[in-house]
């Protein structure tokens, strides 16, 4: 019996299981015969695909789409996990992300991922799961929304606020939300796609800060230093431990009367063959 396509994000891993639960039905199953079926003529094909040595081409998931007999809806779907594997850019790895989450089968089967991935890549959710608990949150959404610089929209925030209970984020307490230690768990891939749109979108926030807030409600600073190896490791444990203090700092906000963004960026501005960032 063939694994269930709709519940992979990686291709990779769905050929794996294919020949094991084929070679299962037909003990004779060589990597050989499985290279056949998907038109290679390399014996270890199967080996160097699972070992990311190799990209399986559009002319192999064709042959083998024929070979297991795929539905054209599912060698679409194989089609658009590896185009998912292979994109080399943030934009590309969403946009076929995105498609993935339009296929009503892995729509279904990944909902809790699809959500998580919602959180992740919206950058005003966080700052709602904020404000919702708050002491003068009276429940108006509209109210809310325009607290958010810039606003957001009431349908918005209410669909926030559900999808915020639905992760458990927040909950209900009795009368009021407060906030949950709930973590979310999904694959890295996806963390990392929806965490990326997730800084971008809060960078381009801070840069538009410089014109929308005045200095004093303000504090963009950068600076640039010449750091050897050690030095830069030794920068990132310091960003590390103030990250730490930061967060501890904010639990003793018992009344918060507002919610700040704050951003820090440590990135190389030169080549170096001594390290890499």
């Amino acid at each position: 019996m063939k694994p269930e396509l709709f519940t992979y994000l990686d291709y990779r891993h769905y050929l794996k299981d294919l020949f094991e639960a084929l070679k299962k039905g037909d003990e004779g199953l060589s990597y050989r015969m499985f290279a056949k079926m998907a038109g290679s003529s390399s014996p270890n094909f199967l080996q160097l695909i699972i070992q990311r040595k190799l990209n399986i081409g559009q002319s192999h998931i064709r042959a083998l789409a024929e070979s297991i007999v795929l539905s054209k809806k599912e060698e679409g779907f194989l089609e658009t996990i590896v185009a998912f594997d292979h994109a080399k850019t943030h934009e590309e790895k969403n946009k076929y992300y995105r498609r993935m989450l339009l296929t009503r089968e892995y729509s279904s089967i990944r909902q809790l991922q699809k959500e998580q991935y919602s959180y992740f890549s919206k950058w005003y959710l966080p700052v709602i799961r904020e404000l919702v608990v708050a002491s003068d949150f009276t429940g108006n959404m509209t109210a809310l929304g325009d607290r958010i610089v810039p606003p957001v929209s009431a349908s918005k925030v209410k669909k926030g606020i559900a999808l915020l209970e639905s992760l458990g984020l927040i909950q209900k307490d009795p009368d009021r939300y407060i906030l949950s230690n709930a973590v979310l768990s999904t694959p890295s891939e996806v963390i990392s796609l929806a965490v990326t749109h997730y800084h971008k979108d809060v960078i381009a926030l801070a840069a538009e800060a410089i014109e929308k807030f005045p200095a004093q409600d303000r504090d963009i600073r950068a600076v640039t230093l010449g750091v050897d190896a050690d030095g830069f490791l030794e920068v990132k444990q310091r960003l590390e431990r103030f990250w730490k203090e930061l967060l501890e700092f904010a639990d003793t906000q018992k009344t918060p009367t507002r919610v700040v963004q704050v951003n820090m960026q440590l990135f190389p501005l030169t080549k170096d063959k001594e390290f890499k960032a």
